[in-house]
């Protein structure tokens, strides 16, 4: 017999009635429900790989010219820095005007808290790394053309690397939620 999207069969009469869950089987569900929440909100929070590489392209290259547009006195230099400013300012607004519409719930403390840990998991060692090497570099007795240039790559080595662990640890997570599960 065929059924129709009401759940009815073609002859008129109602499917048979599903038969009713025991308390465990119920507990067992909603566990399995939860499980299956958290296991999202983790897959949510890694970060696409391509994301690492674009990072570190865009910063080596967004530094390397504008060591250039100092070093040959261009007045496009302050364009150049300003573009990033105002487009991370009109994503701040943007992201504001969202939370007033209600349509980004406010951030509770732990999830401020995760944030502020993601974030400087990735940036400190990438900055440190960077530093590094644009001052080794400087005091092999590189121009400073090339020490700016060092510290931009080792930067964006340092994004990159910095997202791939960050997403490493996540997919270890999963890995034991999954393990225990």
């Amino acid at each position: 017999m065929e059924q129709h999207t009401t759940g009815e069969e073609r002859d008129g009469t109602a499917p048979p009635p599903a038969p009713p869950l025991s308390p465990e089987a119920a507990t067992r569900a909603l566990r399995d429900v939860e499980d299956a929440q958290a296991r999202a909100r983790f897959q949510a929070r890694t970060v696409p790989g391509w994301y690492g590489p674009a990072a570190g392209a865009v910063l080596a290259i967004y530094v390397i010219v504008a060591q250039r547009f100092l070093e040959s006195g261009n007045a496009a230099v302050q364009l150049w820095v300003a573009l990033p400013l105002a487009g991370l300012a009109a994503l701040a607004l943007r992201r504001i005007a969202r939370r007033r519409r209600g349509v980004v719930p406010p951030d509770s403390e732990a999830a401020r808290a995760e944030r502020t840990k993601r974030t400087l998991t990735i940036l400190f060692p990438a900055l440190l790394v960077a530093c590094l090497a644009g001052g080794a570099c400087a005091a092999l007795g590189g121009s400073a053309h090339v020490a700016v240039t060092v510290l931009a790559v080792a930067l964006g080595l340092g994004f990159w690397a910095g997202f791939a662990r960050h997403n490493t640890a996540i997919d270890r997570r999963l890995r034991d939620m999954r393990g225990s599960a």
